[in-house]
């Protein structure tokens, strides 16, 4: 450990030494003191089992902002550096239940925010075997898809989820491109997209025509609850993990008669009749159709970004296959999640939106949507409500 480094861990001792840490981080990254930044990732991590739990916080925001500087940087050999920070560990950061995935979650997800997919790619030449940091490349890999890199026909991406599909990751189930109702995902990252805005913007000028659906007579919906699919709240299900769970409900309901091109107003109803204990509180309840690429943006967010406090937050990896699996139980869909087969089915169902007005104002945040099945014989709606 040379002397520099040294000095840093003992600046980071008292408050004000955390600030010029900071400092010295940023001048390392500019000068391509690679080297001294890793053993400071080391040393940092070294000094939490000593350090009063108080005061771990100077620990943490030094470590992140090294992580970030290297992240930044302009040559490859801060991108490696990245790597060997990767292979540290950062147990006293990272705990609980998915620790290892999340930190790999976190890491991934400042690649792609500051590197091109190129140098992604080029970094995988640079794994140490089979098992080497094998989740931050598969986060990595959605990452760069989901902000509209297309990947798949690399060779070394393509010998890399060879790997990741024998091993029966979970991430495996996912294409490696993204689909056209996930168009909009890039700009939940913080991507710019212009074709992603057209095409999210005509999908809504084409629904236009749907809120022009004749409403159905006044007649009496009877509702029959059937079993809800296995991950059916999959964006929310892991909360419980991190703090209190967010309160959801999750329905599948057999209808009768069916209600085939419901006007909002028919679900409405339906929805009011069900008494649903998180519409308890409200004075009124109020839907309306709502595009695919809406459904699917705000799904996204609750499993990318999870509550208050990023409590239960998966990542954008973890998060897409969460969406895909909430998806597919929302519309029913059965069998492997096979991209042309979900895709037709989610295109055939209709989508709806509602949302609660509460006698008391509170900082409660929910969401509900509906998923109107094919033909209107059954729907499948999910509630959640996140608490401050």
């Amino acid at each position: 450990m040379n002397s520099m480094v040294s000095s840093l861990l003992g600046a980071v001792t008292t408050q004000p030494g955390v600030k010029d840490a900071l400092f010295q981080v940023d001048k390392l990254g500019e000068q391509g003191d690679h080297a001294s930044l890793v053993a400071l990732a080391a040393g940092l991590e070294a000094r939490h089992s000593a350090t009063p739990s108080e005061r771990r916080w100077r620990l943490h925001a030094v470590s992140d902002h090294l992580e970030e500087v290297l992240a930044q940087g302009r040559d490859f050999e801060s991108a490696l550096a990245l790597l060997e920070v990767a292979r540290q560990p950062r147990d006293a950061r990272f705990q609980g239940l998915h620790s290892a995935s999340r930190r790999a979650q976190d890491l991934a997800s400042l690649l792609a925010t500051f590197r091109p997919a190129s140098t992604f790619i080029e970094l995988l030449a640079h794994r140490r075997g089979p098992d080497d940091l094998t989740e931050l490349f598969a986060c990595g890999i959605h990452e760069y898809v989901l902000r509209g890199s297309s990947l798949a026909s690399h060779p070394h991406v393509r010998d890399f989820w060879a790997q990741v599909v024998q091993r029966g990751h979970p991430l495996a189930d996912l294409p490696l491109t993204r689909l056209a109702w996930e168009s909009s995902l890039g700009l939940d990252l913080g991507v710019e997209d212009l074709s992603a805005s057209i095409s999210s913007l005509s999908s809504r000028m084409a629904s236009d025509d749907d809120d022009d659906a004749p409403t159905l007579p006044n007649i009496q919906v009877a509702v029959r609850d059937e079993p809800v699919p296995p991950h059916f709240a999959a964006v929310i299900e892991t909360r419980g993990d991190d703090g209190p769970p967010s309160q959801y409900e999750q329905r599948v309901l057999k209808l009768r008669p069916s209600l085939p091109k419901a006007p909002a107003d028919s679900i409405q109803s339906v929805l009011v009749d069900l008494g649903l204990d998180l519409l308890e509180d409200a004075d009124f309840v109020t839907c309306h159709r709502a595009v695919l690429e809406d459904v699917v943006s705000s799904l996204f967010g609750l499993a990318v970004f999870g509550a208050r406090g990023w409590q239960g937050a998966l990542g954008a990896a973890h998060g897409r296959l969460a969406l895909w699996r909430t998806l597919a139980g929302l519309s029913g869909f059965e069998g492997p999640l096979d991209p042309k087969a979900l895709s037709a089915r989610l295109e055939s169902c209709g989508w709806y939106r509602f949302e609660a007005s509460e006698r008391v104002r509170n900082a409660s945040r929910r969401l509900g949507l509906v998923c109107l099945r094919p033909g209107g014989t059954s729907m499948a709606l999910l509630a959640v409500r996140d608490e401050p």
